[in-house]
């Protein structure tokens, strides 16, 4: 019978038919269900994909999911944010939302970066703090200890929605982008986050995500991209963001020569592999990277700052977030978090290699 229902609201999206509410949300629940098989659950992504979403599915699929995954609340004093991207601008860019997190929780305001494996990058949030001395298997009980005591922590999605590991394999198997794809951001596990930074590499879907995430518990909400692409705001070019605050949107765009900024080229923030990634980013974070790679973490920390009620003027957060890396702050956030969470000896190596 479940299979037979899904299969019904398959045909129902196929055939553009309406489907209400209580069946949509029944039907994504169905697709945790372990007895529908695969090939049902294929068809019912497939179907959904090439209809498109509106704003009301994605909003009843986030709750879905998060209905499904394991949930926290960190007992923390003050703001809490994340800074995630939905991926996919194929940018090849080093680790701009970690470092822009790691400097952006040195304020004091208190970041739980949710994040994964890269799925199109070359690396993604999950694979620089691995290479780092991060512990992907850390204890959830752990993770939350180190998001109290440093006011820091990453959260690897794959431990907080265990659920979504079937979902996940067969997608891949479809060989598309689906839904799925932009859903992840919007899914942070801390039932008490207050703001969040999400990076969009798809201007189209500005509206479809604002308009999900307007009536949701959190405080904040500001949407990034730059017109060349990026799923963050970058000093290579223009960019729009969009805040949600108080039921309220309000859209601007972000020019780099009205801010303290210069325009650079974008091979002057891109890299060819994870080695120069993780170097990069972790040269970042401490300060001793190049004004081009300093200036855009600069940028999303400002944005991240902003998220968390620091500051309210972008320039205010970019002279914050400058002055945060001239000092040891951040690089001790990412050390006590590996101490907490894994090897610190990694890291040592590394700063010992790049002569951090």
């Amino acid at each position: 019978m479940s299979t037979e229902y899904l299969q019904q609201q398959t045909r129902k999206i196929i055939l553009n038919d309406d489907i209400d509410e209580f069946d949509f949300r029944n039907a994504i629940d169905h697709l945790f269900l372990e007895d529908i098989p695969d090939s049902a659950i294929a068809a019912f992504i497939k179907a959904l994909t090439n209809r498109g979403v509106n704003f009301n599915e994605l909003k009843i699929i986030r709750e879905v999911i998060l209905g499904h995954s394991y949930r926290i609340t960190p007992k923390v004093t003050g703001t809490l944010i994340d800074n995630c991207g939905t991926g996919g601008d194929m940018f090849n860019s080093f680790n701009i939302s970690t470092a822009a997190s790691i400097i952006a929780s040195a304020s004091g305001i208190n970041v739980a970066k949710h994040g994964n494996r890269s799925a199109s990058g070359l690396c993604g949030s999950a694979d620089f703090f691995e290479h780092v001395g991060f512990n992907l298997d850390t204890e959830e009980r752990t993770l939350i200890n180190a998001l109290e005591e440093n006011g820091f922590s990453f959260l690897f999605a794959p431990k907080f929605h265990p659920s979504l590991k079937r979902l996940s394999v067969i997608r891949k198997q479809l060989g598309f982008k689906t839904v799925f794809n932009i859903i992840g951001p919007l899914c942070n596990p801390c039932t008490n986050i207050t703001g969040q930074v999400i990076g969009i590499s798809d201007p189209k879907i500005f509206d479809l995500i604002s308009n999900a995430m307007i009536k949701s518990h959190l405080k904040k909400i500001i949407l990034v991209h730059s017109s060349d692409g990026m799923d963050e705001l970058s000093n290579t070019s223009s960019n729009m963001m969009l805040s949600i605050e108080s039921g309220k949107i309000e859209r601007q765009e972000i020019d780099p020569t009205l801010l303290d900024l210069k325009i650079v080229k974008r091979e002057q923030i891109q890299i060819g592999s994870i080695g120069e990634s993780v170097k990069s980013t972790l040269e970042t974070i401490y300060g001793k990277s190049t004004e081009a790679k300093q200036d855009i973490v600069s940028l999303n920390a400002a944005i991240a700052l902003i998220a968390g009620g620091k500051v309210t003027e972008i320039n205010d957060g970019i002279k914050m977030a400058r002055e945060l890396m001239k000092s040891e702050t951040p690089k001790t956030k990412l050390r006590e978090l590996i101490s907490y969470c894994g090897n610190v000896r990694k890291l040592d190596i590394l700063e010992e290699k790049f002569s951090l």
